[in-house]
């Protein structure tokens, strides 16, 4: 058996951009929980919430948990440069396109979480 320890996506956003995507392990499901956890209590908090304050709240806690499974989740990324420089983590979480930050995120949850077929077994 060969066990690869991540994925590789060819992004459908954005034409020629690849990225690897790290898979599940136990050790990895436990940093994971401990990065977000904290997070997440509070993003139900305030999702809760029926005020302004509260939506703007949760909003920018979801966007600070994308940002988190991408820095924990992404393991490369070519294909593309911002602005004319190299890709690198942070000018990645700075700049880039949504609907690539969006796919990534999605890539890395897919792995996370099994779906409904895959509970079933």
């Amino acid at each position: 058996m060969t066990y690869d320890s991540f994925i590789t996506v060819e992004s459908r956003a954005c034409y020629g951009v690849r990225f690897r995507v790290r898979r599940l392990s136990l050790a990895r499901r436990m940093e994971l929980v401990r990065l977000i956890r904290e997070t997440g209590e509070t993003l139900a908090f305030h999702m809760a919430g029926d005020s302004v304050i509260d939506a703007a709240h949760a909003a920018e806690i979801r966007a600070r948990m994308d940002a988190l499974y991408i820095r924990w989740g992404l393991e490369e990324i070519s294909g593309i440069t911002i602005d004319g420089e190299p890709i690198s983590l942070d000018n990645l979480l700075e700049r880039w396109p949504d609907a690539l930050a969006r796919e990534i995120v999605d890539s890395i949850k897919g792995e996370l979480f099994l779906d409904e077929d895959e509970r079933k077994n």
